[in-house]
């Protein structure tokens, strides 16, 4: 056979290779360009959500002012994402202070946005119209969120959570709560977990919250949480954190005064965590009496 036609294919073959490999550079040019350019956008959205959480960081009420009528307060903010659902309340009144901790539907910036409205309409409701009733609070944000995100009938905009007022002036403490979580420590380490309405704020238009009256005596601690500390998955096998183990942890501690502890619920929570991604926002606050 002619040598020529061996020539001929190894050329073709040669032209062939040299088409393909120009196309699998010109991919790679491709996908390394459109991978900068996913990277820069990844940036610019984590930039964003960084400092959308420094924003929403700074909105967060200064525990200070519970110490002028509690022997201590403290709490903690871990949002899953940096921005998040998970807020506290705090603002004084003529008669003392209302306070509590809310925890939004979702996650990151709709969960944030929804936190900041909520905590923007009681701060109206308390200084406009000038309401410190718990019960009233709560009733009034639930009919707001339900009539502003209705939804066929249906509020895709939840919150859940527990608001208290304390009265300097009678040393009494009431409170509402909207599947609240909330423990009180007394001094001898027992504990008593707080009752609360079993409806969502928001989910309902016509839900009526429970008013609430506890006694409180020196040396006991309220202690508020968000599900997203118990529910945390983590430990040698791969468990949640669990209500039972807050209660054990508090408890063992019960000398300890409130920031000391707010830091060591923080701590115990981290080493149960380790390594595994963060499941929800987190938060908790305490206020030692």
């Amino acid at each position: 056979m002619d040598v020529s036609y061996f020539k001929e294919q190894l050329q073709a073959k040669e032209d062939m290779l040299a088409q393909t490999t120009n196309f699998l550079v010109k991919i790679q040019h491709d996908l390394e360009k459109n991978n900068n350019e996913l990277l820069l956008a990844n940036k610019d959205i984590f930039d964003s959500i960084s400092f959308a959480g420094l924003i929403q960081k700074s909105l967060l009420p200064d525990s200070d002012i519970l110490k002028i009528f509690f022997k201590d307060a403290s709490y903690k903010v871990i949002q899953q994402i940096g921005i998040g659902g998970d807020t506290v309340f705090i603002k004084n009144t003529n008669k003392g202070v209302v306070f509590g901790l809310l925890d939004s539907t979702g996650h990151g910036i709709p969960a944030a946005l929804l936190s900041i409205s909520g905590t923007l309409l009681l701060k109206e409701l308390m200084t406009s119209m000038e309401i410190d009733n718990p019960q009233t609070l709560l009733n009034l944000l639930n009919y707001q969120l339900h009539k502003t995100f209705d939804n066929n009938k249906m509020s895709i905009a939840h919150k859940e959570g527990v608001i208290f007022s304390y009265s300097s002036t009678q040393n009494s403490l009431t409170y509402s709560s909207a599947k609240g979580r909330a423990l009180l420590l007394h001094q001898n380490g027992e504990i008593e977990e707080l009752a609360n309405t079993k409806k969502s704020i928001g989910e309902q238009d016509n839900t009526e919250f429970e008013l609430f009256e506890i006694s409180i005596t020196d040396g006991d601690k309220l202690i508020m949480y968000s599900d997203g500390l118990t529910d945390q998955f983590g430990g040698d096998k791969n468990k949640k954190f669990s209500r039972e183990r807050l209660k054990n942890i508090v408890s063992k501690r019960s000398t300890e005064g409130a920031s000391s502890l707010v830091n060591t619920i923080e701590e115990e929570f981290a080493l149960w965590k380790k390594e595994n991604i963060q499941t929800d926002d987190v938060s908790f606050m305490i206020i030692e009496f």
